[in-house]
């Protein structure tokens, strides 16, 4: 079976059979950040400190994807660039859409921008970086976008997760516990749906109905006030199953000082790693773990599991 085919219940399974996971001390992470208080774009490598570098960015981004080429597609708060990896150089940039938080590059070369106007107004672009057209969601806002295997979108307003298609049409809507704050939404390939919870710093499960069958993280957690647990962001599900998940701690340069900036929990529930460094980088709000993934290609987390798009 293909990395992307594995199900949840499957990777639960495979923990439950006891395929053991790294512990903190082993687990070495290769990383790009987006550090939203700062500015800047990070490089991190655990095993070699001598290949990381930092990025000072002139605009503040939210969003991140590996779009091929070893370039990185970035949201701007009014369109998108994409840099390169190898000399941090800027080699696209889109811009004049108010509002921009999130971008993602589809498999046919377009680019689909949602911007918090009029509601959540998404544009389409094609693979030359021109206007197609553009659709409204009224009366919400938004964070991250990220697509599913169906084609349509996911996205948070306040602790609701809606699911439109590209015409700015609602097809489902479904709701977090009062108080959570729905960053980014993932579909899992059994249905269900992952969500960060934003304020309530917990990742949810959700079957189609909407009920939470499941729970990471969390203010209930023993470890969150130790950590400074603050907001969960954008996170991403690896190949094993874990879920490594930006902590954001405020939008002050020095904020990160308040609480670990990444953490990474196994299957179970359990923190198996994480990340701080103050000194270095303020709140992040998104990353990528490049352990396994190639930036030659495209890849994208519509099957839960980012990975290279087929």
């Amino acid at each position: 079976m293909g990395r992307r085919g594995l199900t949840w219940l499957a990777l639960v399974a495979a923990f439950l059979l006891g395929i053991p996971s790294l512990s903190a001390a082993e687990i070495r992470h290769r990383f790009l950040a987006v550090d939203e208080s700062r500015g800047q774009l990070l490089y991190v490598d655990e095993s070699d400190a001598s290949k990381e570098w930092t990025l000072k960015l002139s605009v503040k981004h939210r969003d991140l994807q590996l779009v091929g080429g070893n370039r990185v597609l970035l949201s701007t708060p009014d369109g998108y660039r994409e840099y390169d990896l190898a000399d941090r150089r800027l080699v696209k940039e889109v811009k004049g859409y108010a509002g921009g938080m999130s971008a993602r590059r589809l498999r046919d070369g377009r680019t689909i921008l949602a911007c918090n106007a009029q509601g959540v107004t998404l544009y389409e672009f094609d693979r030359g970086d021109q206007w197609l057209r553009q659709a409204n969601f009224p009366g919400v806002s938004t964070r991250v976008v990220r697509l599913t295997p169906q084609g349509t979108l996911l996205f948070g307003s306040g602790n609701q997760v809606y699911e439109g298609d590209l015409t700015g049409k609602f097809l489902h809507r479904l709701s977090l516990p009062e108080g959570a704050w729905a960053y980014q939404s993932l579909r899992l390939p059994d249905g269900h749906l992952l969500v960060a919870g934003g304020y309530h710093t917990q990742m949810y499960e959700l079957d189609a109905d909407g009920k939470v069958v499941r729970t990471i993280g969390g203010k209930p957690a023993g470890e969150a006030k130790t950590l400074g647990l603050h907001l969960f962001a954008g996170f991403q599900i690896l190949n094993n199953g874990d879920l490594v998940v930006c902590n954001w701690t405020g939008h002050a340069a020095q904020d990160s000082s308040k609480g670990v900036q990444i953490v990474q929990y196994n299957m179970a529930g359990q923190l198996v790693w994480k990340w701080h460094d103050p000194a270095r980088a303020g709140s992040i709000n998104g990353v990528i773990i490049m352990d396994d993934v190639d930036p030659a290609v495209l890849n994208d987390d519509a099957s839960s599991v980012l990975g290279p798009v087929h």
